[in-house]
């Protein structure tokens, strides 16, 4: 599913949000205006990471893991500067590995319906694993915001469908308040 130069745009927005987008455009903005210069030097420098990777991604159709994580880090790290009132913090399990390759887009929806759906509870760790044995990614998070899922309810649909496109498999799983989404991987 390789994309040309005019689906680069779309794609990066239908995945990374235009409200995103802006609201980091806003606090650059915000930083520059109250002089908080290195804090805006870290905000662009960040976005523009995010932006570059997008570009780069959207025209191939399939990217290594330690790729796909250094994207989904420097998402994260825009959301919790963009969320500092409600801190939470991140961690991926092997997702080093240089021989295994994932769908460009495929996993930032999830990770962001962990993100949401988890806001505001103390100590949120949003967990990125994959389990080499069963070929799967683990997206762990707390489930303490269910309107989220109603929020992203569309885009999340939209990954669904290419999660089936490329024959693999998404279930969500509420154990208390425990939010799992595993995506099973073909091989």
């Amino acid at each position: 599913m390789v994309q040309n130069g005019a689906n680069t745009l779309r794609s990066l927005t239908l995945f990374v949000s235009s409200h995103f987008m802006f609201n980091v455009l806003g606090k650059l903005q915000s930083e520059i205006l109250t002089g908080e210069k290195r804090q805006a030097v870290f905000t662009l420098t960040l976005y523009s990471r995010l932006l570059r990777q997008a570009c780069d991604f959207s025209t191939r159709e399939s990217v290594p893991f330690h790729e796909e994580k250094l994207f989904l880090e420097n998402y994260l790290k825009l959301e919790k500067e963009r969320f500092g009132e409600t801190p939470f913090n991140f961690l991926f399990e092997n997702f080093d590995k240089q021989t295994e390759f994932v769908v460009p887009f495929i996993l930032q929806p999830f990770v962001e319906l962990a993100l949401l759906s988890g806001l505001g509870t103390p100590n949120l760790i949003i967990k990125i694993s994959f389990n080499n044995a069963d070929h799967s990614i683990k997206i762990e998070s707390i489930m303490k915001n269910p309107e989220a899922a109603y929020k992203l309810s569309e885009k999340c649909e939209i990954a669904q469908d290419r999660l089936k496109h490329f024959r693999f498999s998404y279930q969500t799983f509420q154990i208390d308040s425990i939010f799992l989404q595993v995506i099973h991987l073909s091989k």
